[in-house]
């Protein structure tokens, strides 16, 4: 992806807004290549949504798309707007998801999300650690519940990886 794409989608810091990041990794016993490839289908982010929230992918001629760069994506539902592009993908080690200006989480006034990444490294025993990397703006008295929020919401993420992998592994 060109460089002057990739910054097509970035964002400038809002007034009265500070950077917030919040990483955490999960240790999956799978390698990176079943790992990968789970995280890289949009079926697994698509299929079985809580309603009302929804996931899509778009690509530029319209059709339903993948995580592939230039992709078009959105998170929406109640209290929830990140629309965004996959910028930059890197098999099978990174992804890098760059939101709109006017994304949101709860509302435009405390929480715009900015970035999302993905980072996969393979270990020697054949285990893979995935890290996730979420950036956003916040309101200065927000950073502190809204790392607080995120380490409950991704708290999951890595059991899910693991139960999903299973689930999958009994029907081959």
């Amino acid at each position: 992806m060109s460089q002057s794409h990739r910054h097509s989608v970035d964002q400038y810091l809002p007034n009265g807004f500070q950077p917030h990041v919040f990483e955490r990794t999960f240790r999956i016993a799978r390698p990176r290549s079943l790992v990968w490839q789970l995280l890289n289908d949009p079926s697994t982010f698509t299929r079985g949504q809580l309603f009302p929230f929804r996931v899509e992918f778009v690509e530029k001629n319209g059709a339903a798309g993948g995580f592939l760069p230039g992709t078009q994506t959105v998170h929406h539902g109640p209290a929830l707007n990140c629309a965004g592009m996959i910028t930059e993908v890197r098999a099978p080690e990174y992804r890098d998801l760059h939101y709109y200006y006017g994304s949101y989480i709860f509302t435009l006034r405390w929480i715009r999300p900015t970035r999302l990444e993905f980072f996969f490294e393979e270990l020697a025993d054949g285990e893979t650690d995935v890290r996730l990397r979420v950036s956003c703006y916040v309101r200065r008295w927000v950073a502190a519940p809204w790392t607080g929020m995120q380490a409950v919401f991704w708290s999951q993420f890595g059991w899910n990886i693991r139960m999903v992998l299973a689930w999958r592994g009994l029907f081959k």
